[in-house]
């Protein structure tokens, strides 16, 4: 759920798969991130590129590619405040 003013938000359902060994945590989702129904998608925000340097993978450029890469390396993601 995305609406933005008085409404309430609501953060993504999380990434993650059986073979998952790490959980990232974050807040709630940016406004931007809210916009493309995604995790870390201000166009300013390092996230991606810092997880394809710390994972030795190529930078995912499309949000499946992104899921990927994070579950075939182990690594869960998701926001621990359900809404605001």
């Amino acid at each position: 759920m995305f609406t933005h003013g008085d409404k309430i938000i609501k953060c993504f359902a999380p990434i993650y798969n059986d073979s998952c060994k790490v959980l990232i945590l974050g807040s709630m989702p940016s406004i931007k991130s809210l916009e493309h129904s995604f995790y870390y998608m201000h166009k300013t925000n390092r996230f991606w590129k810092v997880m394809a340097y710390v994972l030795n993978a190529e930078y995912p450029q499309t949000i499946e590619q992104k899921k990927k890469m994070m579950l075939d390396n182990g690594v869960a993601l998701w926001d621990v405040i359900f809404s605001c």
